[in-house]
């Protein structure tokens, strides 16, 4: 019996050209507003080698990932080859890559190394003892491997160190642990992570990515300098994630984010490419944060951890509840204002007050105090080196590590410039008649430095007052205001407050105030001036605005 085929091919191609239809246009504004930005800012998120095994493995994992990126406005996707134990199928990884350029994506690699070689001995139980030649010859696989599929490399912030196995004491010698781990740490990424790569690609180009914990780096072996030197490109851990230090001591302030990705990229000279938030113990006010405080420091792109855990509901950690499909929601509405954030401040230089956090320093009961200062409504500009350039400037007892720092702190100050020290570095101080110059403050610290975010608005006046005296002006708001001050004529204020707060700036001399930009959408604070004065009213709870003055 004869069958006309031709009404049954009509009808299947009708099918398949609507399904190729409406794989590209799903939420066609957020995609183009997407790919017009991101010069300026650029969203990805990661597969993990799981991820590959269980989304991208089949035809139909592949559209819904593809329909999902687009959805949620992303241009890049960075493809794992291993998250140890498990290290990606080469047929998954490759088809994976080609699907994601062909739909109009930017491509890269990643590798998480856990689970490599010879474990360590005492610390994190996931990371690796690399003093062991068997986790050097693993680690040469792995990145000999990525780098024959992918040009760009990230490495997830799992390559430290805390082993204290037989091998490592006695290569150790005279070094102290830090200067051990510091030195080996640098040299094995030299020797089995980037020579390996780029002799298997010459164009590979590898990231490093960095963790939040800025003040342990140096003791598990992160060396900024010589790495920031020899990678191709920095980025940061940016997830803070959800905190209530009343209720218990964990967690990270949201201006963490900010401090490390401008202190990086000052160490880098500009290779700090992007920050990767998380969804982990993070709620979507938390979560947006996130993503603000990467943009506001200088971050070029925006990485989504990760596709797999962003599908789900919700999540757990450290005891907090993580909700990352509202996280997601919450964020595609913000993304607009993203990029519009990221436009407004780019070429911008800070300007402020100087606050530098030298390299591989070690500290006195101040742990993450940079972080916290920020949240201080201090306009803050993070440094890595002790200058005296600026006309007020802010030294923790990481300056400890500058040699001479008494006669080099006294020639400041003599100078003319207004200083705040911590009192944990006043004590140190060899010179203690340096405590009575009248252009020093002193500031008592808390050995819970978490304790500066219960200073009080008045508390806060005199601190605020001295230091920003330089800048011609003066500001007063509640504690967890963050101010940043950009170019000549910009003016960013947060509240991280769960109320609306009022704030005043005064300065020297003002002729004209404006709203430029309010992130959430509705979000709201009336802005005015009446003399040499800006006031700021009813500016709404876990808000971000950007003013323009004249």
């Amino acid at each position: 019996m004869k069958t006309n085929l031709k009404p049954l091919l009509g009808i299947a191609l009708f099918t398949a050209i609507t399904f190729v239809y409406s794989s590209s246009v799903w939420s066609q504004p957020l995609w183009d507003a997407a790919n017009k930005n991101k010069d300026v800012l650029r969203i990805s998120t990661l597969f993990t080698a799981q991820d590959v095994r269980d989304h991208l493995s089949s035809p139909e994992g592949l559209e819904k990932a593809i329909k999902w990126c687009k959805e949620t406005g992303l241009t890049r996707v960075f493809i794992e080859t291993f998250r140890g134990p498990y290290r990606a199928e080469r047929e998954a990884l490759e088809g994976a890559r080609d699907r994601f350029v062909k739909e109009g994506f930017e491509v890269a690699g990643c590798v998480t190394p856990v689970h490599i070689g010879k474990g360590t001995v005492g610390g994190w139980g996931l990371v690796a003892c690399y003093t062991s030649e068997k986790t050097a010859t693993e680690f040469e696989k792995i990145f000999e491997f990525t780098a024959s599929i992918f040009d760009l490399i990230m490495i997830d912030d799992f390559l430290f160190t805390e082993c204290t196995c037989e091998e490592c004491v006695e290569a150790r010698g005279d070094k102290t642990w830090s200067q051990f781990r510091c030195d080996q740490l640098v040299k094995f990424s030299q020797d089995h992570i980037i020579k390996v790569a780029k002799a298997k690609n010459p164009n590979a180009k590898i990231i490093i990515k960095y963790p939040l914990w800025y003040d342990s780096f140096h003791d598990r072996g992160y060396e900024v300098v010589r790495q920031s030197r020899d990678y191709d490109f920095t980025w940061v851990g940016t997830e803070t994630r959800d905190y209530n230090y009343d209720v218990k001591p964990g967690g990270d302030v949201q201006y963490n984010a900010f401090f490390l990705m401008r202190w990086l990229d000052g160490i880098g000279a500009g290779k700090a490419g992007g920050g990767w938030i998380d969804a982990l113990g993070t709620t979507p006010k938390t979560y947006v944060e996130q993503a603000r405080q990467t943009v506001l420091g200088n971050g070029k792109e925006i990485m989504l951890f990760h596709y797999g855990n962003l599908l789900t509901e919700s999540n757990t950690y450290s005891g907090w509840p993580g909700t990352p499909t509202a996280n997601i929601i919450a964020l595609k509405q913000e993304l607009p204002l993203l990029f519009d954030l990221a436009r407004s401040i780019k070429g911008k230089p800070l300007k402020g007050i100087y606050l530098p956090k030298l390299p591989n320093s070690d500290n006195v009961n101040e742990r993450y105090i940079f972080s916290l200062l920020g949240m201080l409504g201090l306009p803050l500009v993070p440094g890595n080196e002790f200058a005296g350039n600026y006309g007020s400037a802010i030294y923790t007892t990481h300056t400890l590590k500058e040699p001479g720092l008494s006669p080099k702190l006294s020639g400041i100050l003599a100078s003319g410039k207004q200083v705040l020290i911590t009192e944990e570095l006043a004590n140190r101080l060899t010179d203690q008649e340096i405590r009575k110059n009248k252009n020093l403050m002193v500031l008592k610290v808390d050995p819970d430095p978490k304790k500066l975010l219960k200073l009080t608005q008045e508390e806060l006046k005199p601190i605020r007052e001295k230091l920003m005296a330089p800048l011609g002006m003066k500001f007063d708001a509640p504690n967890k205001v963050s101010i940043y001050l950009l170019g000549d004529n910009t003016l960013i204020l947060e509240n991280f407050n769960d109320n609306p707060i009022d704030a005043t700036l005064e300065m020297s001399k003002v002729a004209s105030v404006s709203t430029k930009l309010t992130v959430p959408a509705d979000g709201t604070s009336k802005v005015s001036k009446s003399g040499n004065a800006i006031t700021v009213k009813g500016l709404t709870a876990r808000t971000l605005v950007v003013y323009e003055y004249r």
